[in-house]
């Protein structure tokens, strides 16, 4: 089970504690959510979601671009991309969704008929967190 540290909480950390944060938190890098992205789970994921909490892929791409910027690189600016906003957010939705993993285990919503991947572990993927480290998709 991931643990995100929340102390000091995120608005403390300087965007470089930040992206080290996020760095440490996720267990998927860029190639791995990309791989995801293209996958069955991925398009049997968009067939069943809502696009309002996860619209399209834009978890995924809002992931693999925090996991390529460099430490240096993130603001806390409106520049059509704020680093320090979109990893607070990822970083918010993986304590939720670890959570609920770690209190109600994955459900039962699964994806496809091969019943290997549920709902809420895909959404977690989407987020850069695979709760199954022995997955053979990667």
């Amino acid at each position: 089970m991931v643990e995100i540290p929340s102390v000091p909480p995120d608005d403390e950390l300087s965007p470089q504690q930040l992206h080290d944060r996020v760095e440490e938190a996720l267990n998927l890098d860029a190639e791995q959510l990309r791989a995801f992205k293209r996958s069955d789970y991925n398009a049997a994921y968009l067939e069943v979601a809502s696009d309002a909490a996860q619209p399209g892929d834009e978890p995924l791409d809002d992931t693999i671009r925090l996991l390529e910027t460099p430490a240096a690189a993130y603001r806390d600016v409106d520049d059509g991309f704020n680093e320090v906003e979109e990893a607070r957010e990822l970083l918010d939705f993986q304590r939720r969704t670890q959570a609920q993993i770690a209190s109600q285990g994955l459900g039962s919503n699964f994806l496809t008929d091969a019943e290997d991947m549920q709902k809420r572990e895909a959404a977690s993927i989407r987020w850069g967190i695979d709760p199954d480290e022995e997955r053979e998709w990667r």
